[in-house]
């Protein structure tokens, strides 16, 4: 079809939807958004009373939390700000903060504008009565309670996630210090717009397949704040497509045979900017943008996941950026999302929690999938009021971050009670159904909200196996699965010592005693599970001890990892390591320390995820003498590249000495894995071995490779 024929097509498209096609020429413009960004004023009083005339304000930081610039405290406290302000006649203003955790209440000028309650959220106020020409007083009373203790894990009031109670947390989940270092504050930016007459504000953003990948619809519902002129309209327009529309309630616009968004690897991530006006003679009175993307995710009954037709393997990671949301600024997301890229992650598990707004605006640029978590982790309270503001939470989630198409699903609850059979043996009083009715309702306003793409009501506790850590070993993970959906699987390992010396503010020592200990565990570092569950070896030397941490982690992380991706499909649709970099200056799961220097794990985990892989199939490390070593030879291929006359090499090294090699001409499909055959070491002295494996392809270039190492015991 040429252009002139898809023009006409279009044009009779859009007079069907009450649409007509725009003069290309652009209207003039008149809306004004200021910064109110900066140095306030701060007060930890704890009061809820109104400051008193000689208050002793501090100075702060907005945005940003309080804890992060040197305020020890938790419960209300009161920030203001004095600033300058035009106000034309007809002018319409607007108060925008970009999230203030967790509750907030809102003066200008001794007036309350009103509140709002939830951490992660975007809200406004309608200033225009309130707002001076000159000298105006912004006066927001911000309160990051502390959950009672005796609530934990069961009966929590904040939908907070991970930033309220959890093992990441400084202090860790279970001690008396789990909620130290406050995470409140005005952490999002705060900003004043203006403009003439009205103001649209967009509500939901939706892109829809209608038929096939080749039609498809954008549905954007909007209010409209003050009052439009007779004969005002809207004017709208995606890339090459414009139009313009009667003023209404919800515009539905008509696309067809659009460039799609696809993950890395399998296309480019094509956005699209979508951009809204109100138009009248000529004159846009106010307009908002929205990057938006096609592409259509699925998820079978068998949890086998299509991004645009294509089957893709969810290889990832558990993402906490950081346990203070101000302090992620645009360079920070973008490092850590090329770390994630470099370790051949195609997907992020963003943890119990949602994050700043950035990091999914970059997701969308690079292709990095998103497994979007809701921000509840473990017990809530079942009262009518929590469960009324968790549903209408959900909703905003869906609303504010809907349209980026990073975003591939949602997930309602981590590990809920109903589901956590753990907590029986952790509370007298624990309730089977607890929060069932709960996760029911998140899951019903969820899919009303959006059907564009899978939601889920829970992660479950039987998709965490954590293998070799909470409970069995981690050779079980040679095991065949049932699961389909690996949601967390990984072990701790310590940094190295210059690090450790940064998170213990002194030189550090090997944990003897009772003191040393406690303060490493303030740091989230598990020592019954390193010692007792693990049997990690605690060495004679420090030095000792973290490179046998470090070694534990990346060998449990390789076979884990390699493993589930031999089950591609059968079951396994989706594996996520836990978890990518330490969000604090601390010791725990993560691959990548807090100032992101990776740990080995972090390199066998990039090796486990390269997209074409020479996979060792082995279930132990350990041999006595004379006792056969078989290891089974795959080549996996998550890629869309065909390997038509492909080799298959396999080395067998006993310190720098060759003792064997093998080769194989073999044909490697595109997302294809295979079992090629199982090679049998031909030796059996005592000694550490390397099995050094590697795919060519027909020019003999050197595709990827991989290795397991193995020691034969003396008798």
């Amino acid at each position: 079809m040429n252009w002139l024929s898809r023009a006409l097509l279009l044009a009779v498209f859009l007079s069907i939807q009450g649409c007509s096609v725009l003069p290309t020429t652009p209207p003039d413009t008149a809306n004004v958004a200021g910064s109110l960004n900066g140095t306030w004023e701060f007060l930890p009083s704890g009061s809820a009373e109104m400051p008193a005339n000689n208050a002793r304000w501090q100075r702060i930081r907005v945005p940003g939390n309080w804890s992060t610039q040197g305020f020890d405290h938790h419960g209300m406290a009161w920030y203001r700000l004095n600033f300058h302000a035009e106000v034309e006649p007809e002018t319409l203003s607007s108060l925008h903060f970009g999230g203030v955790d967790y509750f907030a209440d809102v003066w200008l000028n001794g007036q309350k504008l009103g509140a709002h309650e939830g951490y992660f959220q975007t809200f406004s106020f309608d200033v225009t009565p309130h707002l001076k020409a000159g000298q105006n007083t912004l006066l927001v009373r911000v309160n990051s309670p502390l959950e009672k203790p005796e609530d934990f894990s069961l009966r929590k009031r904040l939908i907070k996630g991970i930033f309220a109670h959890h093992d990441t947390r400084p202090g860790g989940a279970w001690s008396e210090r789990g909620q130290e270092k406050n995470t409140g504050g005005i952490w999002g930016e705060v900003r004043l717009q203006q403009s003439a007459q009205v103001q649209l504000q967009p509500q939901q953003v939706q892109v829809q397949a209608v038929k096939g990948l080749e039609q498809w619809r954008v549905k954007v519902d909007l209010a409209v704040l003050g009052k439009l002129p007779a004969g005002a309209q809207l004017q709208w327009s995606v890339g090459e497509w414009q139009g313009i529309s009667p003023v209404r309630s919800a515009l539905t616009i008509p696309i067809t045979h659009p460039k799609l968004w696809n993950p890395k690897g399998y296309g480019d991530p094509n956005l699209y900017t979508l951009t809204v006006s109100a138009v009248h003679n000529g004159k846009v009175l106010d307009s908002f943008q929205r990057s938006i993307a096609f592409r259509k995710v699925e998820r079978s009954s068998q949890g086998i996941w299509k991004v645009n037709h294509q089957r893709i393997l969810l290889k990832g990671t558990n993402y906490i950026a950081h346990q203070w949301l101000s302090e992620m600024k645009t360079d920070d997301f973008r490092r850590d999302i090329q770390l994630m890229q470099d370790a051949h992650i195609n997907t992020v598990r963003v943890h119990a929690h949602i994050t700043a707004p950035e990091f999914y605006r970059l997701c969308d640029e690079t292709g990095l999938m998103v497994w979007q978590d809701f921000p509840l982790q473990w017990g809530y309270q079942d009262t009518a009021e929590f469960h009324q503001q968790a549903v209408s939470q959900v909703g905003d989630m869906i609303r504010q971050f809907g349209h980026h198409p990073s975003i591939i699903h949602w997930t309602l609850h981590n590990e809920p009670p109903w589901d956590a059979d753990w907590m029986k043996w952790k509370y007298k009083d624990y309730d089977p159904q607890q929060n069932k009715r709960l996760d029911d309702k998140l899951y019903q306003t969820a899919k009303a909200l959006d059907n564009t793409r899978p939601i889920t009501a829970i992660s479950a506790t039987k998709e965490h196996p954590w293998l070799g850590w909470y409970s069995g070993h981690w050779l079980d993970y040679a095991k065949p699965t049932k699961l389909h959906t690996i949601a967390e699987f990984g072990a701790q390992a310590l940094p190295d010592r210059f690090t450790l010396a940064k998170i213990l503010g002194e030189e550090p020592e090997l944990p003897i005693s009772k003191a040393d200990w406690k303060l490493w565990e303030y740091h989230n570092f598990q020592r019954k599970e390193t010692l007792e569950i693990a049997k990690v070896p605690q060495g004679k030397t420090l030095e000792q001890f973290i490179s046998n941490t470090q070694h534990y982690q990346a060998q449990l992380t390789q076979l884990a990892a390699e493993s589930y991706r031999r089950q591609a499909y059968q079951p396994v649709g989706s594996l996520f390591q836990f978890m990518l970099v330490e969000n604090w200056p601390s010791m725990n799961w993560a691959v990548v320390d807090f100032w992101r220097k990776p740990k080995p794990a972090y390199y066998a985990l990039q090796r486990a995820y390269q997209p074409v892989l020479p996979s060792l199939a082995w279930n132990k490390v350990n041999y006595a003498a004379g006792e056969p070593v078989t290891v089974g030879a795959w080549a996996l291929n998550d890629s869309l590249a065909h390997l038509p006359n492909a080799q298959y090499r396999l080395t067998l090294w006993q310190g720098r000495q060759q003792r064997d090699t093998q080769s194989w001409s073999f044909e490697l499909a595109p997302d294809s894995h295979r079992h090629l055959r199982d090679y049998t070491v031909p030796v059996q002295q005592p000694g550490k071995y390397r099995l050094a494996a590697e795919i060519t392809d027909a020019q003999g270039k050197v595709i990827s490779r991989n290795e397991y190492r193995f020691t034969i015991q003396s008798q």
